[in-house]
Formats: C-alpha cells, structure tokens, sequence
C-alpha cells in the first residue's frame, strides 16, 4: 500500500505514510491454494507475484478514486459558478432597464432570459 502514490489519485498523503482521508480499503484473496505464513492462516506469503499483483490491483482502485474524487470536484466548482453568476443576473437586467430605458417587463423577460443561458450553458459543461 506504501509503494503505490496516493497523491496521483487525489489522495493526500504524507511521505512514507498511508493516506490521509475517508476511505477503507479491503483485500479478498481467492484460490485453492493460498500461502500463507503459519498455521494459523494470519498472514499470507510474500510472493512477488502476490505482491505485484495486489499493487496493480491497488493502481486500478485508485485510477476510478481519482476519477470519482475529480468528478465530485468538478461538480461543486461547477454549483459554485452558477450561484455566484446567478447571485448578479438581477442586477444585471436592473442595468440593462436603465441603459437601454427598457419597461419591467421587458427586464423581467431579459432576466429569465439571463438565467435560461445560464442553465443550458453549465450543462453543456458538466
């Protein structure tokens, strides 16, 4: 678990230590003969093929953590963009009233507007 970097997958994680965050990490080991260590089956051999093998297998977990961590990321920058550039849409036709001397309806008409834009431009995004 030490030789695979964390910090690649979005993980922090300090030098020569596990990493740091919410995440559980179990190992099933399946086959007809499994070597273990002693009798009483507590620890299992330190094969290089075993070894190799549960690092890949750590890679890969950590590849889709990455990717599910980047996702979950993405998602909130995106929320975060949208309610702050909704937060002036307001404002904004308020202005738009006063430069081009536009009735309320016209200003709520270009508020919604605004906001439709706003909605159809971030979900293109995600």
């Amino acid at each position: 678990m030490l030789s695979v970097d964390w910090r690649s997958y979005g993980m922090s994680m300090s030098k020569g230590a596990l990493p740091s965050g919410p995440m559980v990490l179990m190992v099933h080991i399946a086959s007809v003969w499994v070597p273990f260590t002693s009798e009483s089956k507590e620890a299992i051999a330190h094969y290089p093929e075993i070894v190799k093998e549960l690092r890949l297998a750590l890679m890969e977990v950590g590849r889709r953590l990455g990717s599910h961590i980047r996702r979950r990321r993405h998602a909130t920058d995106e929320a975060k963009k949208k309610s702050y550039i909704d937060k002036f849409i307001p404002h904004i036709g308020i202005a738009l009233k006063d430069i081009l001397e536009l009735s309320e309806r016209e200003e709520k008409r270009v508020v919604t507007t605004l906001r439709d834009t706003l909605e159809r431009s971030r979900e293109r995004a995600s």
